[in-house]
């Protein structure tokens, strides 16, 4: 029993590694609105993103602003081209006021904005810590966007716009349904405790191997593995992630996997460096070993 513990302990190990890497870094996504903001900010150069947001903005403000509706209410049945022809020109008016947006700096400025705003949320809903907004929770608000594009479009002489709402959730790309958020929320504590403690008990382990082992080196080599395969499974786990979240989103709504890749890509790259530095000790165990083989057999 006694040689078949490291083993056993190793096993346990490979998924301290991975549940105490994963606990670090959703622990900081969760807590952490500043690291989160900067994490998705660059979100707002990236094309695909852009042209999401462009059209959600374009189709909101056309469907809010009804101009076939308003017109096809005063206008004769063999007129109605008249309407198609003039909500035609508003949704190119918008769409041209809402590429200079995109193009421009304020765009970046409302999208940190916006991710700030939803991550706040979250966390208040996740942690209690104040008092929590379910209409922004789980989503990135496009409202400031469309208010800007108004605004525009106002001073450009459509001020009939001012009297048409544009606050709902049709003005929102949704990242996390609100009943997942709380469905979880419970949990917010044990992450903030495992984040904590599961990295201490995985170094724990490590010397643990190491001491129970009959051979240090062979403990070792079993501690190096076992981070080894930690890793690789933590960028597996990252992937698998990736595509059941992937086919639980609406077709069209690509923005929200953007943002995971955002968020996910520090604990990608974490898994792939510790994977990496896992081999590079494996080696390192192998090598001295080997010379010093070479040593013992050169002296005798």
């Amino acid at each position: 029993m006694k040689k078949a513990t490291p083993y056993l302990l190793s096993f346990l190990l490979v998924v301290a590694v991975l549940l105490s890497s994963v606990a670090v870094w959703a622990n900081k996504q969760v807590t952490n609105t500043d690291y989160f903001v900067k994490t998705v900010t660059p979100l707002a150069d990236d094309p695909a993103v852009q042209a999401e947001v462009s059209d959600r903005m374009t189709r909101a403000i056309v469907a809010a602003v009804d101009i076939d509706g308003r017109l096809g209410a005063y206008l004769p049945g063999q007129l109605d081209f008249l309407a198609e022809k003039t909500n035609d020109a508003f949704r190119k008016l918008a769409l041209s006021q809402i590429e200079k947006l995109v193009d421009s700096d304020a765009f970046r400025k409302l999208w940190s904005g916006a991710a700030r705003l939803g991550h706040v949320a979250i966390k208040q809903v996740l942690t209690g810590d104040g008092v929590a907004n379910t209409v922004v929770a789980g989503v990135l608000s496009l409202q400031s966007f469309i208010q800007v594009i108004i605004d525009a479009l106002v001073a450009r002489g459509a001020t009939f716009l001012e009297k048409v709402s544009f606050i709902g959730s049709d003005y929102s790309i949704e990242i996390i349904h609100p009943e997942t958020l709380h469905s979880i929320r419970g949990w917010v504590d044990v992450l903030q405790k495992s984040a904590t403690l599961l990295p201490l008990f995985a170094l724990l382990l490590s010397a643990l191997i190491v001491y129970m082992s009959r051979n240090k080196w062979r403990g070792a080599k079993l501690v190096s593995v076992a981070w080894l395969l930690g890793a690789a499974s933590l960028v597996g786990l990252v992937k698998i992630c990736e595509n059941i979240y992937s086919n639980a989103l609406e077709p069209g709504n690509e923005t929200p996997m953007h943002v995971y890749r955002a968020l996910t890509d520090g604990l990608n790259q974490a898994g792939v460096q510790l994977f990496f530095v896992a081999l590079f000790v494996q080696v390192v165990l192998e090598v001295s070993h080997r010379v010093k083989r070479k040593q013992y057999e050169s002296v005798r």
